[in-house]
């Protein structure tokens, strides 16, 4: 009897949290002995071991690759965006995205907006030498009782907003479902937080009119995805002291360009796509793998 065969295949962006290593695809081998596990350090070792692959665990797939893939039941990938595989996956071959991000990213969300509400930003440098213990600190507001909104209420959204409710924040969660309820709740928002997915419908979501509905003290942090946002729009209300503070994870364009208006701005922070590093981010997208593994393709014993 033929083994089947998980073909393993992960790097992205050169980032070390994003990149399988060959001990430690081996240890996840050793979880299923009955499969025959391959590492692919390469796309052109890929590509050559694609046709024996059973099972396919990668970031980054072809449709040019498909004519290969005649033994391939499953394919998943660690990522939450379903725009990084490139291709349109025939309905014979499942395909599974990682849903196991919410949990990084909604430390990375508290922490944006600890930052943001406590003044931790602006406040660091105040007690250098010239001004070495000053009288007076840029505004602390705290964290609990405040309200935040959250676009996108799916995965990472339900686990920002359940990370949020731990530290006193009042949660209002937005999903496809009640979008049409969003103008009337952007001006309760001490701070709106988008977990949006990049599609046609987010497309410029938060444009000038509705960043026009929250109120001048408020935040906004995006980790979703940055098709959503009218940049420019952000970058006047930041400006003109419309809103009080944006913290960006993910922009248009990335890597967001140096002479990018966003930079100019002192209040807005940006990450390189980030929110969901952590060193254990391969580990956890291999567990949910073989949670799914055992439960629909594992043998019966």
């Amino acid at each position: 009897m033929i083994r089947q065969v998980l073909l393993v295949w992960l790097t992205l962006r050169e980032v070390t949290e994003f990149t399988a290593t060959r001990e430690q695809v081996a240890g996840w081998a050793a979880q299923v002995p009955e499969l025959e596990v391959v590492f692919a350090d390469s796309q052109e070792s890929f590509i050559r071991n694609l046709s024996k692959a059973t099972f396919v665990l990668t970031f980054r797939f072809s449709e040019a690759w498909l004519p290969l893939t005649y033994r391939l039941k499953w394919m998943a990938t660690p990522a939450a965006g379903h725009e990084l595989l490139g291709a349109r996956i025939p309905e014979r071959i499942r395909l599974t995205h990682g849903t196991f991000h919410g949990e990084i990213i909604a430390e990375t969300v508290l922490g944006m907006l600890l930052a943001i509400r406590r003044g931790l930003l602006p406040g660091l440098g105040l007690c250098e030498t010239e001004n070495s213990w000053p009288e007076h600190c840029p505004g602390r507001c705290m964290v609990a009782g405040s309200s935040a909104i959250i676009l996108g209420y799916g995965h990472i959204g339900k686990a920002v907003g359940a990370k949020l409710e731990t530290a006193g924040v009042r949660v209002i969660g937005i999903s496809r479902a009640n979008v049409a309820s969003l103008d009337t709740v952007l001006p309760q928002a001490d701070a709106l937080v988008l977990a949006l997915p990049a599609t046609q419908e987010t497309n410029g979501l938060l444009d000038a009119r509705r960043i026009g509905l929250l109120p001048a003290h408020a935040a906004v942090i995006n980790v979703g995805r940055g098709n959503a946002v009218d940049e420019r729009a952000l970058a006047t209300a930041l400006r003109k002291n419309r809103l009080r503070a944006a913290f960006l994870d993910v922009m248009q364009e990335e890597p967001y360009p140096a002479d990018g208006e966003l930079r100019r701005e002192p209040r807005c922070y940006l990450l390189p796509h980030a929110s969901a590093f952590s060193p254990d981010y391969l580990e956890r997208a291999f567990a949910e793998w073989l949670e799914i593994y055992r439960r629909d393709y594992a043998p019966r014993t």
